[in-house]
């Protein structure tokens, strides 16, 4: 059996309205996500829950902005995601929104780059994120 999920997302909670849409479209592709409202549910133990949808989720993607940068539980997760692109070979994708700049590991990745899209050019965007997260 595979990973339950084909993607686990971290962001920042400030940026729920814009990853909330986000998610929503990579669904669409097709995709299973995991983020925190999908997994967690009232009562759970918040760190064990996001430690297992880390750990069944096949890849990463970490939406970077101004408020991600700045959160502890984002920070964590990065670590996390970061540990298992490099020694499992898992996807781990930065996107970027908002005035983001990247930490130095996450800067060895291409980026999806979200500033300043038009709109049809966010939708192949989202096609080239799920695209990657298939292969």
């Amino acid at each position: 059996m595979g990973p339950a999920y084909d993607a686990f997302i971290s962001y920042a909670h400030a940026d729920m309205e814009w990853v909330t849409d986000f998610a929503g479209r990579l669904a669409n592709e097709g995709l299973r996500v995991a983020r925190d409202e999908v997994f967690l549910q009232l009562g759970d133990t918040v760190v064990h829950g996001i430690e297992e949808a880390i750990r069944d989720s096949a890849h990463g993607v970490l939406v970077f902005s101004p408020a991600s940068i700045s959160s502890g539980w984002v920070r964590q997760e990065y670590s996390a995601l970061m540990r298992r692109s490099i020694e499992d070979g898992r996807r781990f994708i930065p996107v970027i929104i908002g005035d983001a700049e990247l930490p130095e590991f996450a800067a060895t990745r291409l980026a999806a780059d979200f500033r300043n899209l038009a709109d049809d050019e966010y939708g192949v965007m989202i096609a080239r994120i799920a695209a990657a997260l298939r292969s």
